[in-house]
C-alpha cells in the first residue's frame, strides 16, 4: 500500500513538472489583425533554463495600426519555478507612451513609472499579461478558475473557463488547442495553446459584443525547443 502510494505522488509530480520543462525556448512570429485588418507582427520569444523563465512579446504595427493609435511595443517578465509553480519576478512595458516596470513580492507588485510610483497589494498571486500567458501554456491541464493580474498598471481579476481537445484552424492548418478564454465587461477574450507544438500559443483574439476586434494568429515558428 505504501509503494503504492509513493508511485501515485511521483506520477503526480512528473506529471505537474512535465509542462514546465517540455518547452525550453521558443522564438516564433504572429500576424497582428485588428478589426480583420492586418495591423502588423508580433514576436513571441521564451528562454527556459534552471528554473528561470525569460519571455519577451515585441509588437510592431503598420499605417493601418498607427490609424487606430496602435503603434510599436515591447513586454518582457522574468518568472521563476518554485516547487512546480511559476511566479513571476518582474515584468517591463513600453510603447511610443509610456514605459513602467513592475516588480512582484508575495504580496502585491511595486509599479515604477516616469509619471508615478505606487504599491497593488493582494491575497493572490499578481500575474502580469506576458505571465500569465506562460502560466496558461506551462500549467495545461492543472490550471486555475481564477488569476490576479496587474494590466496597463491596474489590478483586475480575470475568471477562466476551459476547453480541451479543439480542432483550430488558421488559413489551411488545423491544429490540435486546448482553449482558456474570460469575460470582461463587453469584451471576451480567448487564447489557443497547440498540443502538437508544446503548448505553443498558435492564436490569441478578443471580440467586443461578439464581433472580433483584435486577433492574432501564428504565421512562423522559427525555433521551437
Amino acid at each position: 500500500m505504501l509503494r503504492f502510494f509513493i508511485l501515485i505522488v511521483f506520477t503526480l509530480s512528473s506529471l505537474s513538472s512535465y509542462a514546465i520543462d517540455s518547452l525550453k525556448s521558443v522564438d516564433a512570429s504572429y500576424i497582428f489583425y485588428y478589426k480583420n485588418m492586418a495591423a502588423g507582427t508580433m514576436d513571441l520569444k521564451i528562454n527556459n533554463e534552471e528554473n528561470k523563465i525569460i519571455a519577451s512579446t515585441t509588437y510592431k504595427g503598420n499605417f493601418i495600426a498607427s490609424m487606430f493609435g496602435k503603434g510599436s511595443r515591447t513586454e518582457v517578465a522574468q518568472l521563476e519555478r518554485h516547487k512546480n509553480k511559476i511566479m513571476p519576478i518582474n515584468y517591463s512595458y513600453k510603447d511610443n507612451k509610456n514605459t513602467y516596470n513592475i516588480v512582484f513580492d508575495v504580496t502585491g507588485a511595486s509599479i515604477v513609472s516616469e509619471s508615478k510610483d505606487f504599491y497593488l497589494s493582494s491575497k493572490n498571486t499578481l500575474y502580469d499579461p506576458v505571465s500569465l500567458l506562460v502560466v496558461l501554456m506551462y500549467s495545461y491541464p492543472n490550471f486555475n478558475q481564477k488569476y490576479s493580474v496587474v494590466s496597463k498598471k491596474k489590478l483586475k481579476e480575470y475568471n477562466f473557463s476551459f476547453k480541451d481537445n479543439i480542432s483550430y484552424m488558421i488559413g489551411e492548418k488545423s491544429y490540435n488547442v486546448f482553449s482558456a478564454e474570460y469575460n470582461r465587461g463587453r469584451k471576451t477574450n480567448y487564447y489557443f495553446f497547440s498540443k502538437d507544438h508544446k503548448n505553443l500559443p498558435v492564436s490569441i483574439m478578443v471580440k467586443k459584443d461578439g464581433k472580433e476586434k483584435i486577433r492574432i494568429d501564428l504565421s512562423k515558428i522559427k525555433h521551437i525547443n
